[in-house]
């Protein structure tokens, strides 16, 4: 019966679920120190997905981390997911509503999509269009996408901002995740009140632009994407 219902809801509890993603990105430095924060920021988001997790570890480049609510083709949609040949990564949280489309508009085009999995035609269009995949798609998605070979990396919300996505900046390291508690489970992190945000959610209910109530931790804005490369903006 959950499966019937798309798997959006614990039928034991209540709680709403959905993929959860977080990422480590460094400029060239060594991440095998951080391989056990990537875990335990992972562990703070694992309501999210209750079907499996994945990680995929770039040398001196990234770290991703994915908890997934297996709802499209289950069987081969594991995350990170990544190309062929290594080179591209991704981690997803979300549905493309038009991915029939987009994936038989791919192979046409010639360009190989081997399976039904949304995250896979997501990954695939990436890879041929950049940041000008995002306005052929339809579907609400939060994305953080990485070429090995450049150490370039885009991240992405769609324009309603139904999928959350944070971010913080450190001195050598760029964080992304699901959710802001994911974030603060980083040892370099610290829990300060951001006063302006804290003044604007009082004000409006809600915080301008990039804040949230932290100090140091932002979030994409609905419709927006930033790119960059290793741990710079």
């Amino acid at each position: 019966l959950a499966r019937q219902e798309i798997g959006v809801y614990d039928l034991r509890n209540g709680a709403k679920k959905m993929c959860g993603i977080v990422s480590i990105l460094s400029s060239g430095r060594d991440l095998f120190d951080r391989v056990e924060i990537l875990e335990e920021m992972l562990s703070k988001i694992s309501h999210r997905g209750p079907d499996a997790n994945g990680r995929v570890h770039l040398l001196n480049q990234a770290l991703f981390g994915h908890c997934r609510l297996a709802i499209i083709d289950i069987e081969h949609g594991a995350q990170p997911m990544q190309s062929t040949d290594g080179r591209f990564t991704l981690v997803f949280n979300g549905e493309i509503y038009n991915f029939i489309e987009i994936r038989e508009s791919l192979i046409k085009e010639g360009y190989p999509v081997l399976t039904y999995s949304d995250t896979e035609v997501l990954l695939q269009l990436l890879i041929q269009k950049r940041e000008n995949a995002l306005p052929l798609l339809n579907g609400m998605f939060a994305f953080v996408f990485h070429d090995r070979d450049t150490n370039d990396w885009i991240a992405a919300r769609d324009q309603f901002g139904i999928k959350p996505l944070y971010f913080s900046k450190l001195d050598e390291e760029l964080l992304f995740a699901s959710e802001i508690k994911a974030i603060l489970s980083h040892p370099l992190v610290c829990a300060k009140r951001n006063e302006a945000a804290l003044q604007q959610y009082l004000t409006f209910q809600c915080c301008l632009d990039e804040n949230t109530l932290f100090n140091n931790i932002y979030k994409i804005r609905p419709g927006h994407l930033i790119k960059g490369n290793g741990a710079k903006i």
